[in-house]
């Protein structure tokens, strides 16, 4: 949930749609008129988003990366190599881009308590509803929602926040309030040094 001034609150969530091109003409008229009684039902405000994004090949890379560690044949350990190699540098390049299509769900001017249980409510039923169409719809994680504002401020970069905080990026910072004991700084231990010196 994003947390906007004024006591703004917003859901997203991801759309994956039915690919309306190999669907016969009378089942694109089923799905035209389930989405019109999608926007017809809708009593709550809804945004629409649809950008460009560069196709993410990590899950893919990581399951075949499991499968050819325990293949024996040497054909198709050196087939996975390749392939492997293709995945990561056709993410790393961006030479591919897929369309992605959210849909954010607001909610305005009521407590924290009480929003989010409104916003549950409203992403359950618009999902709900576009599944009669054949559109998926999934709440956004908060490592996704901060991966999707970095790529629509940041268009050029490669680089995704989550994958920075599971590397570590934020390991060195402290939160809240409160006094680091035993940490000693290079001037203390020097000063420390010298009155052992001094002593013996």
């Amino acid at each position: 949930m994003v947390h906007l001034t004024r006591s703004r609150y917003r859901m997203i969530l991801r759309l994956t749609p039915v690919n309306f091109d190999l669907l016969s003409e009378g089942e694109q008229h089923v799905i035209e008129n389930a989405l019109m009684a999608v926007c017809q039902g809708l009593d709550f405000p809804v945004q629409f988003l649809c950008t460009a994004e560069v196709v993410d090949t990590r899950a893919a890379m990581a399951e075949l990366y499991s499968h050819a560690a325990g293949e024996m044949s040497a054909v198709r350990q050196n087939y996975a190599e390749v392939l492997l190699s293709y995945l990561d540098t056709l993410m790393s390049q961006r030479a591919v881009l897929v369309r992605r299509s959210y849909a954010v769900v607001g909610c305005d001017g009521q407590p924290y308590e009480k929003t989010r249980g409104i916003l549950e409510h409203r992403a359950a039923a618009l999902a709900g509803a576009l599944s009669r169409a054949k559109v998926a719809a999934v709440v956004l994680s908060s490592d996704e929602i901060v991966d999707l504002l970095h790529h629509l401020l940041n268009r050029n970069k490669v680089v995704r926040p989550s994958d920075l905080v599971g590397a570590g990026a934020l390991d060195l910072c402290v939160s809240g309030k409160g006094v680091i004991t035993g940490v000693q700084t290079e001037k203390a231990k020097a000063n420390l040094a010298s009155e052992g010196v001094l002593a013996g």
